[in-house]
């Protein structure tokens, strides 16, 4: 696994889902949708229990920072590259960079969460904010 870093995440195959979320509470049914997306479409998987956590876990972390240090509404995408599957959450925010530092006094550990259960993430400034991401093996 590599840190966090200012880069683009690899060019996707296919998106497979796409969420708005406007207020925390939807992340619960964000949860709800990517396992779902997991278990109809991600047949091919290997270990997809496991995967399906791990996505769901980063996700959720990604999105939630999104809506608390953001402007609604957070766009989450689920896109396959080339063997990987691609969580990938813009963010309209303030702040042009992720805070990644996990010895902050204050905040959660969700960005460090995500560096510990994929394969990679990263960001990159868009117009009106960042996109954060991270990338998961399906083998």
């Amino acid at each position: 696994m590599t840190g966090w870093s200012m880069r683009r995440p690899p060019s996707f195959d296919e998106e497979l889902a796409r969420w708005t979320l406007g207020e925390a509470p939807e992340l619960h049914a964000l949860r709800a949708a990517l396992q779902k997306v997991v278990a109809e479409r991600l047949t091919d998987a290997a270990d997809r229990q496991d995967l399906t956590e791990r996505l769901t876990i980063v996700a959720t972390e990604l999105a939630g920072n999104a809506l608390r240090h953001g402007r609604p509404p957070a766009v989450v995408m689920l896109q396959r590259s080339d063997g990987k599957l691609v969580i990938d959450v813009l963010d309209t925010g303030r702040e042009s960079t992720p805070a990644v530092d996990d010895r902050r006094p204050v905040g959660g550990l969700g960005l460090v969460l995500a560096q510990r259960l994929a394969k990679e993430v990263g960001w990159y400034p868009t117009e009106g904010g960042k996109r954060v991401w991270a990338t998961f093996e399906m083998a």
